[in-house]
Parts: structure tokens; sequence; C-alpha cells
């Protein structure tokens, strides 16, 4: 996974719909998984290699939302996620244009859910299997905005050659080895033309990290697919 200069020890893992992606850690007490990118063949072919070791935890918090809620229903921690995807998504540079994406409250209702039960379970990354496509992203000892976690996926562009969805052959593993990614299946998910719907949800483990987990509707990430 890559990220900025000021957003060290953090990890992200995306999956989508019967697919799944790598995961990669920065800093050498994230929790760790598998290393393959993320796909959602169109077989329903589903790789269970990613599931991440967890640890015990005695307990766990929830982030407590703010009292402002924009119009699109976002609150707390995850407020300015839609913007944030959908600034990104215009800087595609696809034609026709990307469409934004809006925020859906029951897609966030399951994404917190399964952050707080991450949170509750050791904050291990360990994908949902719920049928959305899924970003999971882990950090500890910062206080991120909902913009940090979409950019810390969508700067595995650098890595990326567009063309068909496959198996890490778009991705320059040189280039994410040296930002500490996996693949560039965040990424692929954040811009997948066909996804319209997201939410998102963010809970606090008992050792201070925090697990964010956005779910899209359409999924993303199939294999032999253009994702734009």
């Amino acid at each position: 996974m890559s990220h900025r200069g000021t957003l060290p020890r953090i990890l992200s893992i995306s999956l989508a719909l019967l697919g799944l992606a790598g995961l990669s850690a920065c800093g050498e007490d994230a929790p760790r998984g598998g290393d393959d990118a993320g796909v959602s063949p169109v077989d329903a072919f589903r790789d269970p290699s990613v599931d991440a070791a967890t640890s015990e935890a005695k307990d766990a918090s929830v982030a407590t939302p703010d009292a402002y809620e924009p119009p699109n229903g976002e609150t707390g921690r995850m407020v300015g996620m839609t913007a944030a995807h959908n600034r990104l998504r215009a800087m595609v540079g696809a034609d026709p244009a990307l469409p934004p994406l809006t925020w859906d409250p029951d897609l966030a209702a399951i994404a917190q859910a399964y952050s707080e039960r991450l949170a509750s379970t050791g904050c291990g990354l360990t994908h949902s299997s719920n049928g959305y496509g899924e970003n999971l992203y882990w950090q500890r000892g910062l206080h991120v905005s909902a913009a940090d976690v979409v950019e810390s996926w969508y700067e595995e562009v650098a890595c990326y050659t567009y063309g068909k969805f496959m198996r890490g052959d778009a991705c320059d593993t040189a280039c994410t080895d040296a930002m500490n990614a996996s693949g560039c299946g965040h990424y692929t998910q954040v811009v997948w033309r066909n996804t319209e719907r997201l939410g998102c949800g963010m809970a606090t483990c008992s050792s201070g990290a925090e697990i964010w987990t956005c779910n899209y509707d359409p999924a993303g990430n199939y294999i032999g697919q253009y994702p734009y």
C-alpha cells in the first residue's frame, strides 16, 4: 500500500465481489496478511489466501460521530469520504468521465459494523466477503481524515498501467514494493466505472489503532474487465 510522507504506519487491503486484494503494511507493528492483488473474477473464483492473522483484543471503542451531518448523510470521521472519492475519480481523465459515487447509509452501516467487529477481534485485516467491493485501511498513531484514507488507496496509480484487470500484470511490483504496497487493487476499486455507491465506517482498537472499511456497490476488480 502506498502512503504520503505524512502518513506513516498505515495498512490497507482491498476486496471486490467474490475476489480479494493484497495486504500491505507500513510499520513493523502492523497486522500482516496475504500478498495478492484484489480481483473479482467473472467466473466467481475466490482466492481464500488473504485472511489476516489476528490476536485477541480485550476491548475496542468506536469513534464518536461529530454533531455535524452533511446533506449526503456522512457523519463524524466519515465526513468528506464521498467527496474525496469523487475528486480522485474526476482526475482519471476517462472518456466519458467517471460518474460520481453517492453515499449509501445502508452500506455505511455494514461497513461500520464490520470495522467494529475487526476492532473487537484483534484489529487484524480480514475481509468480510459480504458480496460488496471492500477496501480496508489500518493505522496507528495519527488522526487521519477520510480524504487521507482514500488518497492512500489512490496513490497506487503511480504503479498502475491501464488495461484489463488481471493478477498484477498491470501493476509494477517494483513500484509497489518501494511504497510498501501489495498491488493496485485499492486504486482500481476507487476508480471502477460501474461502481455507483459507497459506504464507510471506522472503529478504534484497544491498542489505539484504527480500522477503516469502505464497501462499494456494484463491486469492481473483475478479472478480464477494464476498470473504466
